[in-house]
């Protein structure tokens, strides 16, 4: 019985926890007072193919999404982890994207967002999508070396 009930999460478990995406710090790409915001070309493919994957397993899709880059304006990295969210949610659940905590400790970033407290149907498959978003661009743009999602309340 248990057994069912923790089967379907262990795509998702992988993903969040050993999916640790080869990214490195783009010091450099941007000016100093910017930000490199990187997302999938194509979000609503990324989106469907991370929900599948968090839902039925498989090969992880992340490894061949292509992402455009830009520079945008830094402001803080709280920001930033709101901006990556909310450029993934669909456009009805944004305010999902909202960061409710965000906390660095030994280069370790503890981000909750709205979304981890008031969810919605289908919210573990799109937290799925959401979250790989957040880790890229906090890696990519800072020292942190792991971001930390809580788990579903």
């Amino acid at each position: 019985m248990l057994m069912k009930a923790v089967l379907p999460l262990i795509p998702l478990f992988t993903l969040l926890t050993s999916c640790q995406q080869d990214i490195k710090n783009t010091t450099g790409v941007c000016s100093a007072n910017q930000y490199l915001l990187s997302l999938p070309q194509d979000i609503d493919t990324y989106r469907h193919d991370m929900a599948i994957y968090a839902q039925q397993g498989g090969e992880l899709p992340l490894h061949s999404v292509v992402f455009d880059n830009t520079c945008i304006d830094a402001t803080s990295l709280k920001d930033l982890t709101q901006q990556s969210a909310q450029a993934i949610f669909a456009d009805s659940f944004k305010e999902a994207g909202q960061v409710t905590h965000f906390e660095i400790k030994n280069n370790v970033a503890y981000v909750e967002l709205k979304a981890n407290n008031d969810g919605f149907p289908g919210i573990t498959a799109t937290l799925a999508a959401v979250n790989p978003i957040i880790r890229r661009n906090l890696l990519l743009n800072s020292q942190i070396e792991n971001v930390i999602f809580p788990s579903m309340k």
